[in-house]
């Protein structure tokens, strides 16, 4: 009796340490499973995102790309005319020059003096008034993306700053705050359709109407003429009162300090140096030419790419177009 009581425990405790090893092995063949589980999901993800990143970073080098050639053979933006369930209020061409419908979209910028592009967001007629629908020149200080240095518009991406530990934009939603832009839509195959979203724009941006699901949201504006990383802003005057101009936007041979660099909160007789003090070399000259385009002033072209309607690129591009 006593030797088979001590086999008995003996197998007992053998039962017992197997299966704690097997516990053990098992709880580790779990762990296992789940870090691979986990590192798995974590390089798909990194992998879709990479790969999202590089068809925004393509569809806004695109925008770019679609967007000089436009300029140059005269893509007529401005004379744009929309059907559809969501249609954006028709507008025609401008009344200045008289052969803007057979003259194009750049050399149409370098004959309008008084102002390029909307200046405001609005239904009822600010925002839809300009030169090019698409050219954005609101004041410096308000813009949802720009470049200049920090020290002086806190909004605007500085310049100053190393791009590679520069502080990126944030670009969801940038859509609902920019004046007229253009919509890309842009095809597996490479098709590109060219649409301008309606004021004002919807909060948060509907995909296919406000913002495409692939393609591009791309809009320009005015460069600086001593260094390619600073827009500007051209001040909207009309230095011969003729055309459409009027006494609020009349300067006198349309030279600072007497022209307002932002007429909607700078009245003539302030003084309009210290609100772009940064630039008053450069818009005083663009001012006072006019056909700003002409020469040094370069324009400046802006590409966000997006990818199941994510915004997730942003590109900007100087181009100089002579005659």
């Amino acid at each position: 009796m006593a030797i088979s009581f001590q086999t008995s425990n003996r197998q007992s405790d053998e039962s017992g340490f197997v299966l704690v090893t097997a516990l053990i092995m098992l709880s580790l063949l779990t762990l296992m499973s789940l870090g691979m589980y986990f590192t798995s999901r974590t390089a798909t993800q990194t992998s879709g995102t990479a790969q999202s990143s590089t068809e925004a970073y393509y569809y806004a080098e695109t925008a770019i790309n679609y967007m000089t050639w436009a300029l140059a053979n005269d893509a007529e933006f401005d004379n744009f005319t929309y059907t559809g369930a969501f249609v954006a209020s028709p507008f025609g061409e401008p009344n200045y020059p008289a052969n803007a419908n057979a003259i194009g979209d750049r050399e149409e910028l370098g004959s309008y003096m008084w102002d390029p592009g909307p200046t405001a967001i609005s239904a009822s007629g600010n925002g839809i008034i300009g030169q090019l629908m698409y050219f954005d020149n609101t004041p410096m200080g308000s813009r949802v993306i720009c470049f200049e240095d920090a020290t002086i518009f806190s909004n605007c991406i500085d310049v100053t700053v190393d791009p590679a530990t520069r502080v990126a934009p944030t670009m969801y939603n940038i859509s609902t705050s920019l004046p007229r832009y253009i919509k890309l839509d842009i095809s597996a195959t490479g098709v590109i359709t060219p649409t301008i979203p309606q004021l004002p724009h919807q909060d948060p941006p509907v995909v296919g109407q406000d913002v495409p699901q692939n393609g591009a949201v791309v809009w320009i504006t005015a460069g600086s003429a001593s260094n390619v990383d600073r827009d500007i802003e051209i001040f909207p005057l009309d230095p011969a009162s003729v055309n459409g101009g009027s006494a609020a936007t009349a300067c006198a041979a349309g030279q600072m300090p007497s022209c307002p660099c932002d007429f909607t909160t700078i009245g003539a007789a302030a003084n309009p140096v210290a609100c772009e003090a940064h630039a008053t070399g450069d818009a005083t000259a663009a001012a006072g030419r006019g056909a700003w385009v002409d020469g040094p002033f370069p324009i400046v072209i802006y590409a966000i790419g997006y990818v199941n309607g994510k915004a997730t690129h942003l590109l900007r591009a100087v181009v100089t177009l002579y005659n």
